[in-house]
């Protein structure tokens, strides 16, 4: 049953007059300004920025690393370094990078190698900061390997289709991108729209009933359907007025992903521009002469005109 909710965390005031609660590629619509940095934050970036972002940071601190450690051997003496050959300070700075790059990677040395107690001493303790380093990163390596991040892909658009019994429906679809099992898939989707109250906009939050709000395996796609009712907010909404009043859905998926034993969550949202009216989904699954169920994605968007149920309170 469709009913009205508090603020479930998007601001009933915040963003309001056309903004969106959450981007296109499913973060909220969000920017913070103003935070201070923790020490805790690395972690943090490490795991949620981009690949390659992660990548550039681990070169940017190996670099960094040993060019600290070789300013040190300069500085106590190229002379010190068995092997080294004088030259000029680019061509010593050279030799002490490669030095430290041998020790900080614990490969052993070549050509090059400390030649003194005092060398000895400094390369042990780049030695024992390079396994540190080596294996800080390893973690976050499999760190981000093993953070969940699903693969749904969304529809581009809602449809206002007809239902059943007389009635039209708000739907739309969505398909698992991998072969993986996806068990327990619960969703829930919220409706944001804008009034005006003492001059003041605000946001009405309603969670809008589906047909079925779970499946206990997403194995083909699944086309959620809010049947359009008397308790729905839509009901008795003119269809012109949807964009009037700023409606956005907001989709969250949580769910239990098999392959890797853990549970996750997605969230993705359409706004009323993003709405068909009058048009249904095609299908996008059949039976193969194998007896196979074949899935495809690439008719995830595909829509046919539909024509809607008569509802005579709306003009």
């Amino acid at each position: 049953m469709t009913k009205k909710i508090q603020d479930p965390g998007y601001g009933t005031t915040a963003g309001t007059g056309g903004a969106r609660i959450v981007r296109r590629d499913g973060l909220m619509n969000v920017r913070r300004k103003g935070t201070t940095f923790d020490a805790s934050d690395v972690y943090h970036i490490a795991l949620t920025s981009s690949w390659t972002t992660f990548m550039l940071m681990s070169v940017a601190l190996y670099t960094l690393v040993n060019i600290v450690f070789a300013i040190a051997y300069l500085l106590i003496g190229i002379e010190h370094i068995q092997g080294a050959e004088q030259g000029s300070w680019i061509h010593d700075f050279g030799q002490a990078m490669f030095l430290s790059a041998q020790t900080l990677t614990t490969v052993g040395y070549g050509i090059l190698s400390p030649g003194t107690p005092l060398m000895s001493s400094i390369a042990a303790i780049e030695s024992m900061f390079g396994l540190l380093i080596f294996g800080v990163f390893t973690g976050l390596a499999f760190g981000r390997f093993s953070r969940i991040r699903p693969r749904f892909l969304y529809s581009e658009n809602m449809v206002l289709a007809p239902y059943k019994d007389g009635l039209n429906a708000l739907m739309v679809r969505f398909v698992n991108e991998r072969a993986g099992a996806i068990m327990d898939a619960r969703a829930s989707l919220v409706l944001a729209l804008e009034y005006n109250e003492n001059g003041r906009v605000k946001r009405q939050f309603y969670d809008l009933s589906l047909e079925i709000s779970h499946v206990r395996s997403l194995a083909l796609s699944w086309t959620l359907v809010h049947p359009i009712m008397p308790d729905s907010p839509l009901y008795k909404l003119p269809l012109a007025d949807i964009n009037a009043v700023h409606a956005e859905a907001v989709l969250v998926i949580h769910a239990y992903d098999d392959t890797v034993g853990q549970p996750f969550y997605s969230r993705k949202s359409w706004t009323a521009s993003d709405v068909l009216i009058g048009h249904k989904f095609k299908p996008m699954f059949y039976n193969t002469d194998e007896n196979i169920v074949e899935v495809d994605l690439g008719l995830v968007n595909e829509t046919e005109p539909a024509e809607l149920f008569p509802i005579d309170v709306q003009p």
